[in-house]
């Protein structure tokens, strides 16, 4: 490859990764736009098997944008000893054990918000809030066949 093709070859690639970079940031602030309508709109949203809820909306041409608002994640790790250990064990009371697995830290157990409701009633909530962090809502999209 001489120099003058390799400039043009740079050249093009810096313009596109430009542009990649300017769409990309352009994509960011609709998804923006596309989660806060369809926080606004509680009323369309439809729940999922994973206990958060989903939005659909449509495009002029059939296409459609889907916006999901999962379930906080439960945290996968707990250290064994601190305040929230405490708060957890206050919380959970007499059926700390059952709702908890020791390994070098403690783990909710499969089907944990299940079991914490059947087991606590009314402090399950509780329980629940402090074994959770919040999820980020995701953005996906079709494309209609032909478009």
């Amino acid at each position: 490859m001489n120099d003058i093709k390799l400039k043009k070859i740079v050249t093009e690639a810096v313009a596109l990764d430009r542009e990649i970079s300017e769409k990309q940031e352009n994509l960011k602030a609709l998804k923006i736009l596309l989660i806060q309508e369809a926080g606004s709109r509680p009323e369309e949203q439809t729940s999922t098997d994973g206990g958060g809820a989903s939005w659909t909306a449509e495009g002029l041409d059939g296409c459609i944008v889907r916006v999901n608002f999962p379930m906080p994640s439960l945290k996968s790790n707990i250290p064994g000893e601190g305040k929230l250990i405490e708060k957890l064990r206050e919380t959970a009371g007499r059926f700390f054990t059952e709702l908890f697995t020791q390994k070098p830290s403690y783990a909710p157990v499969p089907n944990f918000r299940e079991q914490a409701e059947m087991l606590l009633n009314g402090s399950a909530k509780k329980l629940l809030k402090l074994v959770t962090t919040e999820s980020s809502p995701r953005v996906s999209f079709e494309t209609k066949e032909g478009a």
